[in-house]
């Protein structure tokens, strides 16, 4: 088995890594207090095809 990572597989995974940190970071606490975690999030992941 290959288990090395191919360049499409270093994009996504680093795609994935930016848009965490620019939209769910800063409000991950406030979501995680009130048990909740907004719609639109997943929708966003959505138009980046993840």
């Amino acid at each position: 088995m290959n288990f090395s990572t191919n360049e499409m597989t270093r994009q996504v995974a680093e795609a994935a890594r930016d848009f965490a940190n620019q939209h769910i970071r800063p409000q991950f606490m406030e979501w995680d207090e009130s048990q909740e975690f907004p719609v639109h999030i997943f929708k966003e992941l959505g138009k980046l095809g993840m």
